[in-house]
């Protein structure tokens, strides 16, 4: 039996004859896989039309705890680690990460190992049982279509900006999510405080009526007079009765934003007139479009769209190219032996091919991917159009709400002191009911209107955290896949 020397050349061979396809398909395809930022279509603004912010602010990450609220940044951060809609959406982020990974693999060549052993054993009546010589054979194999128009990398960079759209649209979910429980907390402490506001009042309430019943008694007031207030205290019984129900419905709506059985959920939470309400300053408008993770998302629409344009066309061109290399080795008694190969082959096959209806629909391919670019840039420069609006208007609402509030806290010390003036001037007699009523309602009204203008800066501050991007920052640059923050700051400031 003759033995075997291991054959370095020969197994250089074998290697050679698998691997020939991939470099081949490596160097026809990787210049071609990065994405390229896009001009802007829109002339950024300098400044915004509000004057009363300043510029070059930073938005944190964490820009809640600028309320000053430890209950906040407990609730917040159970959120983000509770809520199911966020577990959900970090869940498909790793799906789709593990379908880019193998888009990206199936831009290789895949290597083919295939091996067979065969045995036989022979009998009859006429012979003596046979065992026939065991045979093997191995093949390795591999083929590769090589990219001549460009048409597989634009796919793949369209599923690159797939993937990156959906890690931006992730980011964009938890920055979400934390607006809607701070929303959520402070509608919660809004509607204790107003709730707080009408139990006083009908306290105030009920003692007008006594006072009032007393006077009757006394043949002093008019039974009409009387009626009347029990008909305000009637009223402000009934507004309670709703403002606890909204109170229950509040608490349970933050409950499930973190993820908790409604039943299991209470929070006693703080007053709201202890929170504080941050004074933000806007980015420049130019910075925009690096700090908002819903415009880079636009933008990657418009990148894939004008991708999904070039795809198209190397469609058009009916000539494609294919290699595939194999190494095969069968024999007796030599199992899974590649270093003496037998057979070994490298091809390669150029076709050309194209149907009259075939060209007609690529061509309407084409056409209809052209529209879809032309769509995909009108929809991004409208969104940096919207938010430039969104950030104006934010702007000046908050100072407007500012005053609005300054204006609320005078009005309630006037009618704190008129109310006052009337109950006083009631007891001694020189007041009818009608005028107490009147200023016990105003008194009520300019409590409550104070809260809900409190409520509103409040709510009006993360709607503008939201506006300038709730501190996202975009990832630095892939150098496999471009993305280069300092090419797309150069351009959106044109």
């Amino acid at each position: 039996m003759s033995v075997k020397v291991f054959n370095p050349a020969r197994v250089a061979n074998v290697v050679r004859a698998v691997t020939v396809v991939a470099v081949v398909g490596l160097l026809c395809g990787c210049y071609s896989y990065r994405l390229e930022r896009e001009p802007n279509p829109v002339k950024m603004p300098v400044n915004w039309d509000f004057q009363g912010g300043t510029t070059n602010a930073a938005v944190d990450s964490q820009w809640w705890k600028a309320f000053g609220s430890p209950v906040l940044n407990d609730l917040i951060a159970q959120a983000l680690k509770d809520n199911p809609g966020i577990i959900a959406t970090e869940e498909r982020l790793k799906q789709a990460e593990r379908t880019f990974q193998q888009n990206r693999d199936s831009l290789l060549p895949d290597p083919r190992l295939s091996t067979g052993l065969s045995a036989g054993f022979a009998d009859g009546n006429q012979r003596s049982g046979d065992f026939t010589e065991s045979t093997s054979a191995v093949s390795l194999s591999a083929s590769y279509t090589v990219d001549l128009w460009g048409g597989t990398a634009a796919r793949f960079r369209t599923q690159v900006a797939s993937f990156i759209g959906t890690q931006y649209d992730t980011q964009l979910a938890r920055i979400n999510l934390s607006a809607q429980v701070a929303r959520a907390y402070f509608n919660l402490l809004s509607v204790r405080s107003r709730t707080d506001i009408a139990r006083r009042n009908l306290v105030i309430a009920e003692q007008l009526l006594g006072m009032a019943q007393v006077r009757y008694d006394n043949d002093v007031l008019r039974r009409f007079d009387l009626t009347q207030q029990n008909t305000q205290l009637l009223s402000q019984r009934s507004q309670l009765i709703t403002q606890e129900n909204q109170m229950r419905q509040a608490e349970t709506a933050l409950g499930l934003l973190l993820g908790i059985t409604p039943q299991e959920f209470h929070l006693e939470g703080e007053p709201i007139e202890q929170l504080t309400v941050p004074e933000i300053a806007p980015w420049v408008p130019g910075e925009m479009l690096l700090r908002r993770a819903d415009l880079a998302g636009a933008e990657l629409d418009m990148i894939s769209a004008r991708v999904n344009v070039t795809s198209a066309r190397a469609a058009l061109i009916p000539v494609s190219l294919s290699l595939s290399a194999n190494a095969s080795n069968s024999g007796s008694q030599q199992l899974f032996n590649l270093t003496d190969t037998r057979n070994f082959s490298i091809s390669g096959a150029l076709s050309i091919a194209e149907g009259f209806f075939s060209f007609k629909q690529k061509r309407n391919a084409v056409l209809n991917a052209e529209s879809n670019e032309y769509i995909a840039v009108i929809n991004y420069a409208n969104t940096i159009r919207t938010a430039l609006k969104e950030v104006d208007d934010l702007l000046a609402t908050a100072a407007t709400n500012t005053r609005n509030e300054e204006i609320q806290r005078e009005t309630l010390a006037n009618t704190r002191t008129a109310f006052s003036l009337a109950d006083l001037e009631y007891r001694e007699g020189s007041a009818n009911g009608q005028e107490l009523r009147e200023a016990q309602r105003s008194l009520y009204s300019a409590e409550d209107s104070l809260s809900q203008a409190r409520l509103t800066r409040l709510n009006t501050a993360i709607q503008l955290y939201q506006a300038l991007g709730g501190g996202w920052t975009p990832p630095p640059a892939n150098p496999e896949y471009g993305f280069s923050s300092d090419q797309r700051t150069s351009r959106v400031t044109q």
